[in-house]
């Protein structure tokens, strides 16, 4: 129970303390999450990290006009192929869609981010070039899967449930294989590119 100043139990302020809370540990989590991918990158791969909307922390305004709005994560070359990724964890089997695609306005009827999914989905419909929701299930799943962001797209136009089991995930995308330190996860992005690119991997 939050106290507030004249000593009286608040659970209004403690509800909302606890939400910046778990918003706080989703975003550093998360954080966590893009800095393993990026130390997972093999040395021949040229790998950008672009830039966060500043929209997008603590769950702030997704309208303002003046803030990034970026594609993707994740800018990824490596002869001969470009790659885009996309990267979410979660602690649940399964990952809402507003995890995904954003916030969804009844008003218009639409998702605040299902632009930077579709954009993704176009770039890779050209020669050369991939485009993948990487999703990292975490607690009891444990499990990575790359989910080419033209599957996400027909999952949210196809399905009816609100969020993306893994074992939808596991069906339709790449398992990336992941290893633990002693704190932090390495990921086999080698591998994975190895596997967009056509080549066998043993």
């Amino acid at each position: 129970m939050y106290w507030n100043p004249e000593h009286s139990p608040d659970p209004t302020a403690g509800a909302a303390l606890r939400k910046l809370y778990r918003k706080e540990k989703d975003l550093n989590t998360g954080k966590q999450f893009e800095a393993d991918w990026k130390k997972s990158m093999p040395p021949d791969a040229w790998c950008y990290r672009l830039k966060d909307s500043a929209a997008s922390y603590y769950g702030g305004n997704e309208n303002l006009s003046f803030s990034i709005d970026n594609i993707c994560d994740f800018d990824v070359y490596r002869y001969p192929m470009h790659h885009y990724f996309e990267l979410k964890t979660i602690e649940t089997p399964s990952i809402q869609l507003t995890k995904i695609f954003g916030s969804y306005d009844p008003a218009k009827q639409r998702y605040h981010k299902l632009k930077h999914i579709t954009d993704m989905a176009a770039a890779a419909s050209y020669k050369g070039q991939t485009a993948h929701v990487v999703i990292n299930y975490r607690g009891k799943v444990n499990r990575t899967f790359a989910v080419p962001a033209s599957a996400v797209l027909d999952f949210l136009r196809t399905q009816t449930r609100k969020s993306i089991p893994w074992q939808w995930a596991a069906l339709h995308g790449i398992e990336v294989e992941q290893h633990q330190l002693r704190v932090h996860w390495r990921y086999d992005v080698d591998g994975l590119l190895k596997k967009l690119e056509g080549k066998e991997v043993v």
